[in-house]
This record gives structure tokens, C-alpha cells and sequence, in this order.
């Protein structure tokens, strides 16, 4: 395996995506300081895994992150891939049949890392395990980065051990040893804390195995009370079910018929409405021809009084016209006798004049009496014409009246019936309402009464729920404060448990006094039947009592001493150095327990001297038969602040031993040691004082532990207490919230009853106070009616009387006017004819007298007056005869307009028969739809209580078992049984219920989880065991196998190394040697090197470049026993003069036989030993740019 090449993209000073390939042999990068030839030394240790930023010279690791220059912004992530190429040789197994991999890492800027194999996601453990044993990996032999050359040789012993380790390939070993312990001690904590946990599931398991049997029984008893109490609740549901669809389908029926009796009804008044108004109008119509037929009468009164007149006017003409007719035969033939009448006219005058005065006084008297009589005619015929006028008006009015009257009379019947049925209805909904109001007013009662029961339970829930939150909270306080003293007594158990199988095992002590200290632990325990335990050697460690701030002084003082077995018995020490020769398992060094025969150095101490803080054997405590073997090794030591103390005491006290507190030590021989004091930290003196320090502490904790549990136990059985109480008075406060929602329930029913009958006593008052007012109306109409109608027929009487008085009087007057007519007439043309007669006699006596010319001009005249009475007469009888066809015309008028006048009524009386049977027929179907009205209500009553007892049943159930009654119903409506038997059967399981008193549920499966867990820890306990035993032989044969390669790979180090440093320095000699380590009981290395003509001495005393020559031979004598696949050397040359880095490039040539070799450097001789150069510049700054050159081109 070999290097191919490398990409970098973003890392540290490479901003570009950079490729730097790889060839077999020496590869050389060079360039100017500060240029980024380290940067590719630290992308090659990152890539292959490593996580210290201080190792790649940065302060985190996203620092690895092109960080920006000139010009440039910083990058958001970096890259580095390592191709590794199978070249034959070793090769990671996993990857054995590819020709080569590709190793990825990827940092992104919020420190999110991503690792890659072959471009697939990896973990850093995978990508590790590439490198390890292989001694390439970032912290292997084969990567010198700069400034390491010169730490192999500073580094602590244990430190330089890796070296040799990765060379001896048990790196994987050490890895999975670590892992291993890290499980044995997370093992160890487990077992403690499982052994806790199934003593207490032990304690658990028996009490809720009585719980879980009572809680069985409990279930059984509920179930059989859940299946009979939902049997009975079913038929109840089935029952209510099948009422309400009963109301519901008669609800039903009725507002289908009462939508048909609506529509019925409405067509009904529409009709009457539509009569009503048809028959105002021929009521109006009637009147109007009434009204035209008087007018029509009137009219023909009037011709009829014109036609008399025309006739009188006819009658009088006629008469003149005979009149004067008369007179001109007697002029004519007076003018013939004038002459000889003239003689007896004188004789005549005076008779004629009587006659005449006598004529024409009777004349003006029965003239006077006829003119009388004609005007009180007259009159009479124009007062009977209007009397018989309106004796008709009248008439009419009384029938429409009469009419009128009969059918509010009947309207009136209707609505006092309606209203006697609407009260009756109203009265029945008031003692209704009365009856709602009353039940309302009992269960607003009862309601308060339970809600304050109600409250006074809440209250008692909310005291208890504040105990119970209390004593929750002390409860839960002080399991924490258990689970906390647990915790620390786990802790402090397992802790102890470890140190006391690290001292029962004896780690940290020597192979011989390990093995010696168990051969006195088998012997004894094969001597002693009755199991006790006789010691015969017991260290030096285990026998003395140090204070804390001592115990490094202690164990620098006595050093390995600590672990010297101090025996009672000479003859059993011996037997132990012969069982450690026997099993060839080490070495140990035996004194006697006692002392006796020992010499104490009796030098002054030095007590007061300045830095001087304690004598060791003064401060420290062993038991008597001890004591004196203990203060003879520690005579002679004392306890200073410092070595520098130490130093300026020891010309005054020889022989004393002075010792810091840090472990630094100046013996009596004047050997000083000293160093970290890390490096000297206690261990078994320590681990010695935690074991009864922490023996201490957990008889503490277990002391706190068990009264916190017998605190916790009583706040438990406070809590339960309480819990009890808390549940009884839950579940009463539950079921009066029941009871209490019940009563809601019954108060908003009876609400709502209430409301309903209110609605409809306020509805039906309505109606009623409806009727009443149209029934007012009505009966004062009929009132005002009856008022008009007396006063018509009063009217109508008055009227009969009075036309019959007129009748009577135009007839009794109507007896003697035509004689009377006739003799006014006689003596009118008597008085006239003898008036004439005289005047004649007088004039024809004047025209006798004067002349006969007079007697022609007076006859001339007389005949064309009687021409023109004879036209007059003509033309009044032509009026006459048209008035008297007009007349006949308008009789016809009045006797059609009579006709259709009656005929008119007729149809009004029609109509208004027609409008009483329609009135009776909505009367019918108003009260029809009172009846559907009043059935409708009753069934939606029913039916809502129906529904709200079926809700309330639904909402029991659901309350009672969380189950909705409708879902379930058909798994028990077809059951057949005995209620009354199951509802007895119910109750008596109740009493059972009662009787059992509070039960845990959840204790059956508690139980169960409980059993099985406590079966399943106890196998968990079992496996535990069973790891852990198979984590230890784990643990000790890696430690055979680490122990054998280790010492083998040394060996084979240690020789090479013997033959590489003389080379190198050209003489001299150096090995390599092992330091016991008692803290970590791993020996590291130590460096004795000796370069030419010098002494021995440490190496931290040579210069750099012995020190970098040193190193570089110890690096390739490991090179030369385990070379590795390429090898990175950073300025290791850089202290090294000429001859010494010819002498460093003739090894490298060597290396590069058997490893690929990369060298930074800055020497031209190390550059003419590499096949191929890189230079690394920065031409713009910050920024690293590669230029290669190979060697073997231009040679």
C-alpha cells in the first residue's frame, strides 16, 4: 500500500482544487518559509482521521477551512482525498481485491464533518481502522510533522511506548482492551443497578398480584353489570325509539293534511274575499239601477204631466176655436139683422146685463173652488209621486238590510262559537302552563339544592385535589431524593465495587506479589474450613494509614517498597519464593511483619527547619504488630516544600531522605527524582483510601437512602389515603354532576315546556282576543244594522200611511172635479156668452150708432183669430201625440229597468247564499284545522320527550361505558329475558360492585409488565454475569497477546536501534530500556544513549541536533522491524549539519527500499536524494500554488 496522490480543495493556504501525485521512492517538497509546505504534512494527518486541531497548528478545527487573502473571500468548506493504492504489499483486508481507495474527509463551516470511503459516506472508526497497525495513521511512527522529531525525546516513557506499540501492531488490541474495560465498568453499574431494581419488582410483584386478582374480579362484575345495564338500556332505547317514530309518523300525517286543509282553507277565503267583493259590487250595481229605474219613474211622471197639459192646452183651443166660430155666425148675423135688430138691442141691454153680472159672479166663484181643487190635485199627485218613491228606496233598503242583518247574525253565531272554543282551548293552556310552571318552579328547587351540594362536593374535591397535589409533590421530591441517594449509593457501590475487585485482583501490583497474594488467597481458602480468612503477607500499601495530602510523597519515598509483603511466618515466605520459581511468574520481595533486629537511623530530624512540613513516620499510622517494620522504612525520610529545601538540607543532615509533596525525591545517596506530577500521582495508596472512604459513604447513603424510603413509604401511604378519599369524592362529585346535568336537563325541558305553553296561551290568547274584536265589530254592525233597519220599516210604515192618506185624499178629490170641471166650464161659457152677448149688444148698438165699416173690420179680425186657434190647436196635437210615443218608450224603459232590477237582486240574494255556505265551509275547515293544530301539538310534545329521554338515555351510556347506546343496539335487541329479574340481577351486582370498594384497574397489566420485566431483568442479570466474565478473559488474554507482542517488537526495536546509533552519530552507543509505570501498570520506554566520547547521560541533556539524530535512529530502527507502507518527514533535517545529514540521507535511501518516502525540507543535500520535487509558492498571498519537477528527468 502507497501513496498515489492527494487533492486538496479549500484547505488551510490551498484555495484551488490542488492534486500533488506520489511516486515510488523519495518524494521531495520544498519552498520558502511560510509558503504551505506543512499545510500538505497537516491535509495528510486530517485526512487519515485526525481530531486534534493542536496537532495541525490550529486553534479549532474549522480554522483547517481556507480562512480568505487578498482579493479572495473565505471558503465554506474544505476537502481532502487520499487515493491509496494496492501495490502488493500489506493492504486493509477489507479492501484486499481493489486496486486502490479513495479516503475522503469533508469540514463544512457551521463544524459539520463528513468522512468518505471510495465516495460512499464512512465512519471515522472505518476510516481509522485503514491505518491502525499499520504505523501510517495520523499518530504513527511515520509521520514526523515539524517539531516532533524533538518530542520523542521529551516525551514521557508511557509516551514513547505508542511507538513501539503501533510498531508491534496492537494498537487494534489496546482499542478494543479500552472498549472492552468501558463495557466491564458500564457492566458493573448495570449489574448494581438491575440488583436494586429486581429486589424492588420482587417486593412489587406480590402486593399487585392481590391486586390484580381483586381488580379481576372487579372486571367480571363490571362487565356482567355494563352487559345487563346496556341490555336494559337497549329495550328502553328500542321503546322511546319506537314511540317517538309513533308520534312522529301522526305528526307527520297531521301537517301533510294540515298542509292540504292550509291550502284548503286558503282557497276558501280567497273564494269569499273574492264573493265579498263581487257582491259590493252588485250590491252597487243594484243600487245604481234602482237609482236609474226612480229616475226612469220620475221622468215618465213628468211626460205624463206634460201630455195632461198638452191635452188641456188642446181642449181649450178647441173650445176658443168653437167659441169664436159662434160669434162670427152671430156677427155675421147680426150684421145682417143689425139693422133690425138695432130697435129691440136697447130693450134687450139692461136683461142681458143682469144675465151677465149674474153669470159671471157664479163663474168666479166656482172658478175659485176649481182652481183650488185643481192645485191641491196637484200637490197631491207630486207628494204621492215622491212618497211612492221613497216607499221603494225604503223598501229596497229594508230587504238589503234585512239580508245584511241575517248574515252577520249568522257570522256572529260562528265566531261566538269559535270563541267559546278558542277559550276553552285558552283555558286549557293556561292550567297547562300553570302545571309547566309549577313542575319548572320544583325542579329550579331541586336544581339549587344539588348544584349547592354540588359546590360543597367541588370543594371538597378541590381540598383534596390540593392534598393530594401536595403530598404528589412531596412524593415526587422525595423519590427524587431516593432515586438521588440511589443514584450516589449506585454510584459509590459501583465505584467501590471496582476499586475493591481491583485490589481483590490485586492490579497495580508487581507480577510476583500479584501472584504470590493469590497463592496466599488459594492456600488459605483450601487450610481454613470454616471459610475464614488467615493472611500471612500483606503489603506495605495495605498496612499503613496516609493522609491524603501525603500519599505522593509516601509513594515517591518508598517507591516500589509500597508493594514489599510483609510476612509473619519466614518458612511461608520462603514457600512463596518457591511457588513464584515453580510457576516462573516474577519476583517479590519478603520482611518480617514484626522488625525485630532492625536499626533506626538515630541522625537529629530535622523538626523546625525551615521548608521542613512533616517526618514521614510521624505522620503516618499502621497498625502495632506493623508499626515497627513500617517506621524502620520510613526512618530517615522527611517532607520538605521543595527539592531546592531538600537540597540545601542534605550537607546537614546525611542519611536523610527528603521528599516533596509533588513526589519529587532527593535520597540519602543524592539520586534526585522529580517531574510532573501528574506522573506521580497516587495510586494504591489512594485507591486504598477511596475504598474506605467510599465504604464510609455508602453506609451513609444507605443510612440516608433508608430513611428517605421510610419517608417516602409513609408520604405514600398519606398519599393513598388521600387518593381514596380524593377518588370517593370525585366519583360523588361525578355522579352529582350528573344528577346536576340531569336536572339541567329537566330544568331546560320544563323551560321549555314552559316557553311552549306561554307561546301558545299568548298565541292562543291572539285568537281569541282576535274573535272577541271581529265578534264586537260584528255585533256592532249588526247593531247599527238592526238601528237602520227598525228605522227603515218605521220608515216604510210612515211612508204607507202617508201614501195611503194621499191615495185616499187624490181620490176623494178626484170625485167632484170632473162635474166641477164641467160646470165651471157651463158657467164659464154662459158668463161669457152672455158677456159677450151684452158687449155685442152694446157694440153693435155703439156700431149701429157710429157705423156699419167698424162691424166689417171687427168680423175680418175674428176670422184669422180663429185660423190661428185652429194652427195652435194643429200644433199642440202633433206635440202631443210625439210626447205621448216618448211616453210609452219610457214606461217600456221603467218596466226593463223594474226587470232588471229584480233580476239584479236575485242574484244578490244568490250571492250572498253562496258567501254564508262558503263562510260555513271555512268555519268547518278553520275548526278542522284547529283540531289537526291542537293533534300536531301533542304529537311534537311526545315526540320531543321522546327524543330528550332517548338523549338522555344515549348520553347515561356514553357517561357510564364511553359507548354510543345506537352502535350497540343491535348486539342485544333480539336478546330474550326477564327485565324485572335483570334489573334485580343489576342491582345485586351493584351491591357486589359497593361492596369490593376502590379498586387499581391497572393493576393487571401492572402485574403483568411487572412480571415480565422482572422475568426478563433477571435474564438480563444472568447475560450481564455472563458478559462480564467473557469481557475479562477478553481483557486478559489482549493482555497476553499486547504483553507478548510488545516485548518481542522491543527486543527486536531495542536491537536495531543499538546498530542504527552508531551509525548515525559515527561511534557511541545507546539501547533502549523499560520503566515500570505502577499507576498504569504498563511499562514505558526510556532512551540511554551515549554519543562518541561522552558519557552516559540523559538524553534531555543533549543538544538539538543529538537529540533529532537520536530520534531519527529510533524512528528507522522501528522503520527497519515494522517498515511501514510511506513515511512523512517534515524539517526533520533541520538541525542537522552537513556530515549528519549525509548520514540522515543515506538511511532515508535505505527507508525508501522498503517505504515511500515524502520529505519536507529546506536542504539542498536532502533535495538531491529525492526522484521527484514539489515546490509550493505563493504567488499571490495567502494562496499556495504547486510547481513538480523530477530529478531523474534532468539527471
Amino acid at each position: 500500500m502507497r501513496i498515489k496522490k492527494i487533492e486538496l480543495i479549500g484547505f488551510k493556504s490551498f484555495k484551488d482544487r490542488t492534486v500533488i501525485h506520489f511516486d515510488a521512492g523519495i518524494t521531495g517538497i520544498v519552498g520558502p518559509n511560510g509558503c504551505g509546505k506543512s499545510n500538505i504534512v497537516d491535509a495528510l494527518m486530517w485526512v487519515m482521521g485526525d481530531q486534534s486541531a493542536k496537532d495541525l497548528r490550529a486553534s479549532q478545527m474549522t480554522d483547517v477551512i481556507f480562512g480568505g487573502a487578498e482579493g479572495y473571500a473565505p471558503l465554506g468548506m474544505c476537502e481532502v482525498s487520499l487515493t491509496l493504492e494496492n501495490d502488493g504489499g500489506p493492504f486493509p483486508a477489507k479492501y484486499i481485491k481493489h486496486s486502490e481507495i479513495m479516503v475522503t474527509r469533508r469540514l463544512h463551516r457551521n463544524g459539520e464533518g463528513e468522512y468518505f470511503i471510495n465516495k460512499e459516506p464512512a465512519r471515522l472508526k472505518d476510516l481509522q481502522e485503514i491505518f491502525m497497525d499499520t504505523g501510517a495513521g495520523s499518530k504513527g511512527f511515520s509521520i514526523i510533522a515539524q517539531g516532533m522529531i524533538g518530542k520523542i525525546i521529551t516525551a514521557k516513557p508511557e509516551d514513547r511506548r505508542m511507538l513501539i506499540e503501533e510498531a508491534a501492531g496492537i494498537t487494534k488490541f489496546k482499542a478494543r482492551k479500552k472498549e472492552s474495560q468501558r463495557k466491564l465498568v458500564a457492566t458493573d453499574q448495570n449489574l448494581v443497578r438491575l440488583q436494586d431494581i429486581i429486589g424492588e419488582l420482587k417486593r412489587q410483584i406480590d402486593s399487585l398480584q392481590r391486586q390484580a386478582q381483586r381488580a379481576e374480579r372487579y372486571r367480571n362484575i363490571k362487565n356482567q353489570i355494563e352487559d345487563l345495564d346496556l341490555w336494559l338500556s337497549t329495550a328502553q332505547y328500542v321503546e322511546l325509539k319506537r314511540a317517538a317514530d309513533e308520534a312522529q309518523a301522526i305528526f307527520n300525517e297531521a301537517q301533510s293534511m294540515e298542509v292540504e286543509g292550509e291550502t284548503n282553507l286558503s282557497t276558501l277565503q280567497g273564494q269569499l274575499e273574492v264573493l265579498k267583493l263581487q257582491i259590493l259590487e252588485k250590491e252597487k250595481a243594484v243600487e245604481e239601477q234602482q237609482t236609474e229605474y226612480f229616475t226612469k219613474q220620475s221622468t215618465v211622471q213628468k211626460k205624463e204631466m206634460e201630455i195632461q197639459e198638452l191635452r188641456f192646452e188642446i181642449e181649450q183651443a178647441r173650445r176658443n176655436e168653437q167659441m169664436t166660430g159662434t160669434i162670427l155666425q152671430e156677427q155675421e148675423a147680426r150684421k145682417e139683422l143689425l139693422s133690425r135688430d138695432k130697435a129691440a138691442l136697447d130693450e134687450q141691454v139692461a136683461e142681458l146685463k143682469e144675465e151677465s153680472e149674474t153669470l159671471s159672479a157664479a163663474f168666479t166663484e166656482k172658478n175659485e173652488i176649481f182652481q183650488n181643487f185643481n192645485s191641491r190635485i196637484g200637490t197631491v199627485d207630486e207628494d204621492l209621486t215622491t212618497k211612492r218613491r221613497e216607499l221603494f228606496a225604503v223598501g229596497q233598503t229594508e230587504s238589503s238590510l234585512d239580508a245584511r242583518v241575517n248574515s252577520l247574525s249568522s257570522q256572529i253565531a260562528d265566531l261566538t262559537d269559535r270563541q267559546d272554543n278558542e277559550q276553552q282551548v285558552l283555558n286549557e293552556l293556561r292550567e297547562k302552563q300553570i302545571e309547566f310552571e309549577n313542575r319548572r318552579k320544583k325542579v329550579i328547587t331541586e336544581l339549587d339544592k344539588e348544584r349547592q351540594m354540588q359546590l360543597d362536593l367541588a370543594s371538597d374535591v378541590d381540598s383534596f385535589e390540593a392534598n393530594k397535589k401536595i403530598l404528589q409533590d412531596s412524593v415526587a421530591a422525595k423519590k427524587a431524593e431516593v432515586d438521588s441517594f440511589k443514584d450516589s449509593l449506585n454510584e459509590v457501590a459501583s465505584r467501590l465495587y471496582g476499586l475493591e475487585n481491583l485490589q481483590n485482583n490485586f492490579e497495580g501490583f508487581q507480577e510476583g506479589v500479584k501472584q504470590v497474594m493469590l497463592w496466599q488467597k488459594t492456600r488459605t481458602q483450601e487450610m481454613m474450613a470454616d471459610g475464614s480468612v488467615v493472611s500471612h503477607f500483606q503489603p506495605v500499601s495495605e498496612v499503613v494509614e496516609v493522609p491524603a495530602e501525603y500519599e505522593v510523597a509516601m509513594e515517591a519515598a518508598l517507591g516500589s517498597r509500597l508493594q514489599m509483603l510483609l510476612s509473619s511466618d519466614s518458612n511461608i515466605a520462603v514457600d512463596a519464593v518457591s511457588h513464584l520459581k515453580e510457576n516462573k511468574s516474577g519476583r517479590s520481595s519478603f520482611m518480617a511483619a514484626d522488625g525485630q533486629g532492625l536499626s533506626f537511623n538515630r541522625a537529629e530530624a530535622p523538626m523546625g527547619q525551615e521548608g521542613v512540613q512533616a517526618i514521614l513516620k510521624d505522620v503516618v499510622q499502621a497498625a502495632d504488630k506493623f508499626k515497627n517494620t513500617v517506621s524502620y522504612m520510613l526512618d530517615g525520610v522527611a517532607i520538605v516544600d521543595s527539592i531546592r529545601t531538600a537540597l540545601n538540607l542534605r550537607p546537614s543532615y546525611e542519611g536523610w531522605t527528603f521528599v516533596t509533596l509533588d513526589g519529587d525525591t532527593l535520597t540519602a545517596d543524592g539520586v534526585l527524582t522529580g517531574g510532573s506530577s501528574e506522573s506521580a500521582d497516587s495510586g494504591m495508596l489512594k485507591r486504598r483510601r477511596e475504598i474506605k472512604e467510599l465504604s464510609e459513604k455508602k453506609d451513609e447513603f444507605a443510612g440516608k437512602l433508608q430513611l428517605a424510603q421510610m419517608a417516602l413509604k409513609k408520604t405514600e401511604e398519606q398519599l393513598a389515603n388521600v387518593l381514596n378519599d380524593f377518588e370517593g369524592a370525585q366519583k360523588r362529585k361525578i355522579d352529582q354532576e350528573i344528577k346536576v346535568a340531569e336536572l339541567r336537563k329537566d330544568t331546560e325541558r320544563a323551560e321549555n315546556e314552559v316557553q311552549n305553553a306561554l307561546a301558545a296561551v299568548e298565541r292562543q290568547e291572539r285568537e281569541v282576543k282576535k274573535l272577541t274584536e271581529q265578534l264586537e265589530a260584528q255585533e256592532q254592525k249588526l247593531e247599527e244594522l238592526n238601528e237602520a233597519l227598525i228605522e227603515a220599516r218605521e220608515r216604510k210604515v210612515l211612508l204607507e200611511t202617508e201614501v195611503e192618506t194621499l191615495n185616499s185624499e187624490m181620490n176623494s178629490v178626484r170625485l167632484g172635479f170632473d162635474g166641477l170641471q164641467a160646470e165651471v166650464t157651463d158657467l164659464q161659457v154662459k158668463s161669457a156668452s152672455k158677456t159677450q152677448e151684452y158687449t155685442g149688444v152694446l157694440r153693435q148698438l155703439e156700431m149701429v150708432t157710429k157705423s156699419l165699416t167698424d162691424l166689417e173690420a171687427q168680423l175680418t179680425r175674428m176670422s184669422e183669430e180663429a185660423e190661428g186657434y185652429n194652427s195652435q190647436m194643429t200644433d199642440t196635437q202633433v206635440t202631443l201625440e210625439e210626447k205621448k210615443i216618448e211616453f210609452e218608450r219610457l214606461l217600456d224603459e221603467v218596466e226593463t229597468l223594474k226587470l232588471q232590477a229584480a233580476r239584479a237582486k236575485d242574484e244578490y240574494e244568490v250571492m250572498s247564499e253562496s258567501i254564508r255556505a262558503i263562510e260555513e265551509e271555512a268555519t268547518s275547515s278553520q275548526r278542522a284545522r284547529n283540531e289537526r293544530q291542537h293533534k300536531m301539538n301533542d304529537s311534537q310534545l311526545k315526540l320531543e320527550q321522546a327524543k330528550m329521554k332517548e338523549q338522555y338515555l344515549i348520553d347515561q351510556v356514553r357517561e357510564r361505558y364511553m359507548l354510543n347506546l345506537p352502535d350497540v343496539v343491535e348486539k342485544y335487541v333480539n336478546r330474550e329475558g326477564d327485565f324485572l329479574e335483570a334489573d334485580a340481577q343489576l342491582k345485586d351486582l351493584r351491591e357486589k360492585l359497593a361492596k369490593i370498594g376502590e379498586v387499581n384497574l391497572s393493576a393487571i397489566e401492572e402485574y403483568e409488565e411487572t412480571a415480565q420485566r422482572y422475568e426478563f431483568l433477571t435474564k438480563q442479570h444472568a447475560d450481564l454475569t455472563e458478559a462480564k466474565d467473557q469481557l475479562r478473559k477478553v481483557i486478559e488474554r489482549i493482555n497476553k497477546i499486547c504483553s507478548k507482542r510488545f516485548k518481542e517488537t522491543f527486543e527486536l526495536v531495542n536491537d536495531r536501534f543499538t546498530r542504527v546509533f552508531p551509525v548515525l552519530f559515527g561511534g557511541g552507543e545507546a539501547w533502549l530500556e523499560l520503566v515500570e509505570e505502577t499507576e498504569k501498570n504498563e511499562a514505558g520506554i526510556e532512551i540511554i544513549a551515549r554519543p562518541p566520547g561522552k558519557k552516559t547521560q540523559n538524553v534531555s541533556l543533549m543538544s538539538g541536533g543529538e537529540k533529532a539524530l537520536t530520534a531519527v535512529a529510533l524512528v528507522f530502527s522501528i522503520f527497519l522491524v515494522k517498515p511501514s507502507p510511506w513515511c512523512l518527514l517534515d524539517e526533520v533535517d533541520a538541525p542537522l549539519d552537513d556530515a549528519n545529514v549525509f548520514r540522515f540521507n543515506d538511511l532515508v535511501r535505505e527507508m525508501a527500499k522498503r517505504s515511500q518516502i515524502i520529505v519536507v525540507t529546506h536542504n539542498k543535500h536532502t533535495m538531491e536524494v529525492a526522484g521527484k520535487l514539489y515546490g509550493v509558492t505563493m504567488q499571490e498571498r495567502g494562496v499556495s500554488t504547486m510547481v513538480s519537477v523530477s530529478i531523474q528527468d534532468i539527471k
